[in-house]
Parts: structure tokens; C-alpha cells; sequence
């Protein structure tokens, strides 16, 4: 079974690339969004500040 924390760093992970892919800016929106809820439960979790991972998985911004 995999573990909480496995979990929420997969999920981030997933959540940032489908941001990265997305077509509008509300998905990439929505999406960032869910990956800072993984990324939050994670830190909560493990004690370690994991924000760094939105700084160093770029969403591309919308023009």
C-alpha cells in the first residue's frame, strides 16, 4: 500500500504537469490549485516547507 506521503508528492507532481498542459487559464488555475492542497498536506505531513516544488515546476502563465 503506498503511503500518505508517496501520495500526496504523486499527486502534486501529476497536478503540476496537467498545469503545465493546460488549455485555458482557468484549468491551469484549478490545477495549480489542487497541487498547493497536495503540496500542503504534504508539509503538514513530513514537517518540511514542500512549496519550493511550485517554484521549481513552472506553470507557464497565460497571456
Amino acid at each position: 500500500m503506498e503511503s500518505n506521503e508517496r501520495y500526496y508528492r504523486r499527486r502534486a507532481a501529476q497536478e503540476l504537469a496537467a498545469a503545465r498542459r493546460a488549455v485555458t487559464a482557468p484549468a491551469m488555475q484549478r490545477r495549480t490549485a489542487m497541487a498547493e492542497s497536495f503540496l500542503r498536506r504534504l508539509s503538514e505531513l513530513t514537517g518540511a516547507d514542500e512549496t519550493h516544488r511550485l517554484d521549481s515546476e513552472t506553470v507557464q502563465e497565460f497571456a
